[in-house]
């Protein structure tokens, strides 16, 4: 076997393993993923943009094209930071055989509104119905800042994932929120802000709500470039995300107070 050859043998066979890596861990005897960590994309109507007009300009994406981008590299950030923390399994995967997993999810959760400053509790039991209803969305008329929580409706569901994947934290990613900021225009640079907000929901293999909440950050008006905007606002928002569940799978101790 010449060098050549040798040389495409290895690299055929050392590349399912280095992507295996990255994705997850696989289990040699059920040849399916494993790991700690469930990361579950947005539902593609929970993408709300104000933006996407400006970006089709420079790109001439379509609108789906300019969701799915956003919605995939939103996902290859987090699972890229809360790597760090575990195993990740992510359902960009093999879309095509973790697909039914995914709506089997879907159709598992709720989705509803909490206030922004209540956001590590469950919503009161006589809130206002809202959220994704018969597959509308329907906001309560409030000024109050709220952002959007999952709900686990099906607890068998996370008992399926736990037992397939073994799962012991689900993160959700329930809306991703594109806005712009007009009141920010500065005059000296034509220009204003937007921003970025991730709503997300942990919850453990047992059911319980760990932490959940609304993340924003900035970019300018004048950013068009998926990619950079991608990189300008999914990786703190991917950091942040990944810091919080690490402070609760392992808390730091607590410093003695000084004498």
């Amino acid at each position: 076997m010449g060098k050549l050859n040798r040389f495409l043998f290895l690299l055929l066979f050392i590349l399912p393993h280095f992507s295996e890596a990255q994705e997850g861990t696989r289990n040699t005897k059920t040849g399916e993923l494993s790991g700690k960590i469930l990361l579950i994309p947005f539902e593609p109507k929970l993408y709300m943009s104000e933006i996407d007009m400006k970006i089709n300009q420079q790109t001439k994406w379509n609108f789906e094209q300019i969701r799915e981008n956003f919605r995939h590299q939103l996902d290859n950030q987090l699972k890229s930071k809360l790597q760090n923390i575990s195993s990740v399994v992510s359902f960009y995967t093999d879309s095509s055989k973790t697909w039914k997993d995914l709506m089997y999810i879907y159709k598992s959760t709720s989705l509803g509104f909490e206030l922004v400053e209540k956001s590590t509790k469950l919503a009161s039991a006589n809130q206002k119905q809202s959220g994704i209803i018969n597959g509308q969305l329907q906001v309560e008329a409030n000024n109050d800042k709220k952002f959007m929580t999952a709900r686990i409706d099906d607890k068998e569901m996370l008992t399926y994932f736990n037992n397939k994947y073994k799962t012991e934290y689900f993160v959700f990613i329930n809306e991703l929120d594109l806005k712009s900021v007009p009141e920010s225009y500065n005059l000296s640079t034509d220009s204003y802000l937007r921003e970025a907000s991730v709503h997300y929901t942990i919850i453990d293999k047992a059911g319980k709500t760990i932490s959940s909440g609304l993340i924003p950050a900035s970019f300018s008006s004048k950013e068009n470039n998926p990619k950079k905007i991608s990189n300008t606002c999914f990786v703190p928002i991917a950091s942040t995300i990944a810091t919080r569940l690490s402070d609760i799978i392992n808390p730091k101790p607590e410093t003695p107070p000084k004498k």
